[in-house]
């Protein structure tokens, strides 16, 4: 009976063996290779996709500059040791006033599309004097070097080349005069 049972329980685990060895050759060779070839396409798929998007919303941003001039300072006017003022009776103008600042901002000053893409805005404020001819003389960037070199150098070459402006005026007489423009660079969507 022992002799029965021994050879039984030996058929049986045969049999299992093969059961078994035959689900698991099955498993590896088709449904885990199904498996891992639908993972693949999908991680291809999804990565496919990540970077369409990501491609897509680049493509969909583009940059905007505005340039507002800064009210009527209330201190008092003072002339430095290099005979600038820091503001005038009559305060130097662009000729065309603001909107024809802003037009020739807009017009000469290009948004770098590595700002763009890298999704940096800001603004970069500008002093610069005029001086009693209505030449601009050294502009500098007061701030914005976290815009980056690019922005700042550009702003300040698009200054630099400006025309003349009409001259501020003290007791009517033409002087120079320090100025300070904020120019801000915005995204915004291209379909805009």
């Amino acid at each position: 009976m022992k002799q029965k049972t021994t050879n039984r329980l030996m058929h049986g685990s045969v049999i299992m063996s093969i059961i078994f060895g035959m689900i698991a050759c099955n498993g590896t060779d088709s449904s885990n290779k199904t498996a891992n070839d639908s993972l693949t396409t999908t991680a291809s798929a999804a990565s496919a996709t990540d970077s369409a998007t990501r491609v897509k919303a680049m493509k969909k941003k583009k940059g905007k500059m505005s340039v507002a001039m800064p009210m009527g300072d209330s201190a008092k006017m003072v002339k430095d040791a290099h005979g600038i003022y820091n503001r005038a009776d009559k305060e130097p103008e662009f000729p065309g006033g603001e909107v024809a600042l802003s037009t020739y901002i807009n017009k000469n000053l290009t948004y770098p599309q590595t700002a763009v893409d890298n999704g940096t805005s800001g603004t970069v404020h500008v002093s610069f004097v005029v001086d009693e001819h209505g030449k601009v003389i050294n502009p500098q960037a007061m701030d914005g070097k976290i815009l980056g070199d690019d922005l700042v150098n550009q702003t300040l070459k698009v200054f630099s080349n400006m025309p003349m402006w009409t001259p501020g005026m003290v007791h009517n007489k033409k002087v120079k005069t320090r100025l300070e423009v904020p120019v801000t660079f915005e995204l915004a969507d291209a379909d805009q």
